[in-house]
């Protein structure tokens, strides 16, 4: 068929049949295997599945049903053939209903029997390919895809894969940029609900007047603009789950309907009177602490208990150690490909400059780095000069990011004096780069500064800040 010698594995007690069929697969190239009993037919399969499997209904130690059962559930991609005498049809017909390819009645012609086991090879191995296809993109959305070997990261890994073997709901927590998503994202991937639709919805970044459509849906003519009813993201989601990105940002009439939700697990479109069932799993995220926002009144306590089932914290990037080299080496590898670059590695002082720097904006900001730093760098490995201002300043003890703080030190350990900087240059820089690091969105540049939007905006025109013209208006 395709130059493989496929084998095929003959169930049957009795021995002339045995024969009959070996002779003619055998004669078509086929590797046969032979078996008179249920259990010689498990035993032949324990180690490796044959490519095709045909199967008497009657045989001396079990039924063929039962054997057919036990091989499907071993192997769902194997194709089974039944063997059948004609008084047994109904029998075959309801063994197509458990699993089994198709049915061979006796007695049979060769060259009905040939077509169907050379049928069943071709379904068999496209079967197969679907199945590893299917591994391979789980295992690129699991846990593979969070990088890194230091003990913080690995603890909240071990953590993440004991939430995807059950449908507990999941708080993730952390700052901004420590792959939240991602880390939803795998545990879908590796859950029994991996078949299923995973939705996303970032909470603060839709507009407040359509995020409880966003979420719950809405019935035809319910608001202004409703032409049609629209699914939200819950139902969306059925039978998959639903990632609710910074959810601390949900507003408290809204926290209310999650809360019934997420009790009932039911949810009520907007112009709706009746509620429908949903089967989803939840994960959430938030960049503050809850616990925080519930002292302070501004999220529910009930709401919070039902998210923080089972919380996992994911670590900043400057708590990661030897992550930082690891994931800029990762990105070096992914972004050189896609811009046909042959760039491979770090000058030394580049590689020091990477370890020092603070990283406040997380693996989402070493990722930019190394991006913007790929399409600057004409050399075959990125240089000092390529990275930018703030992150080559840390060679110096000086690029310690937003909100951090460092103690400078030389090559050699010993500590130096810190450089003393006017508080109004040190404000300009810290507003400057919460703005590059959101983009230029006021929202998330307040947001991660703690301070209003008004006072964002008095600040960039105090210090003269000129948004890009590539950045988000």
């Amino acid at each position: 068929m395709d130059g493989v010698m496929h084998r095929i594995l003959i169930v049957d007690d009795d021995p002339d049949l045995r024969q009959l069929v070996e002779l003619h697969l055998r004669s078509e190239g086929f590797d046969v295997a032979t078996a008179a009993t249920a259990a010689a037919a498990i035993a032949a399969t324990s180690e490796k599945p044959p490519a095709t499997v045909i199967l008497d209904l009657m045989l001396p130690d079990r039924s063929g049903k039962e054997v057919l059962a036990e091989l499907h559930e071993r192997y769902p991609s194997l194709p089974i053939l039944i063997l059948t005498a004609l008084r047994d049809v109904s029998d075959a017909v309801e063994c197509m209903r458990l699993g089994a390819s198709d049915y061979l009645q006796k007695p049979f012609d060769r060259t009905r029997l040939v077509t169907s086991v050379k049928n069943a090879v071709t379904q068999g191995a496209l079967r197969q390919r679907v199945e590893n296809l299917a591994t391979e993109l789980r295992r690129r959305e699991g846990f593979a895809t969070i990088i890194g070997t230091s003990t913080s990261i690995r603890s909240a890994v071990h953590l993440l894969g004991r939430a995807a073997t059950s449908d507990v709901t999941v708080l993730l927590e952390g700052e901004s940029g420590t792959g939240k998503e991602v880390a939803a994202r795998a545990i879908h991937a590796e859950s029994v609900r991996h078949d299923g639709p995973f939705i996303a919805v970032n909470c603060g970044a839709i507009p407040e007047g359509l995020i409880e459509s966003e979420l719950f849906g809405h019935e035809r003519g319910s608001f202004t603009g409703a032409t049609s009813a629209r699914r939200g993201s819950f139902e969306q989601s059925d039978g998959g789950t639903i990632f609710l990105d910074e959810i601390g940002e949900l507003r408290s009439d809204l926290q209310v309907r999650l809360l019934r939700v997420l009790q009932e697990r039911a949810v009520q479109p907007v112009g709706s009177t009746a509620s429908r069932p949903i089967d989803v799993r939840v994960i959430a995220a938030t960049n503050r602490d809850l616990r925080d926002e519930v002292a302070a009144g501004r999220f529910r306590e009930d709401l919070f208990y039902r998210l923080a089932v089972f919380p996992v914290r994911l670590p900043a990037l400057c708590e990661r150690g030897s992550d930082i080299l690891l994931l800029a080496n990762y990105f070096v590898e992914r972004y050189a490909k896609r811009n046909r670059k042959s760039i491979q590695s770090f000058s030394p002082e580049a590689q020091r400059a990477l370890e020092r720097y603070r990283w406040p904006g997380n693996v989402r900001e070493l990722e930019n780095v190394i991006e913007r730093a790929i399409i600057l760098e004409d050399d075959s490995r990125i240089s000092l000069a390529s990275l930018p201002p703030e992150v080559s300043a840390a060679l110096a003890g000086n690029g310690i990011g937003i909100g951090s703080s460092s103690s400078a030190a030389a090559q050699d350990g010993t500590p130096q004096r810190e450089a003393i900087v006017p508080l109004e240059e040190e404000e300009r820089r810290i507003i400057r780069r919460a703005l590059e690091l959101s983009n230029w969105n006021i929202q998330e540049a307040s947001r991660r500064l703690r301070i209003g939007r008004a006072t964002i905006y008095r600040k960039i025109e105090r210090y003269g800040l000129n948004r890009p013209a590539h950045a988000l208006a």
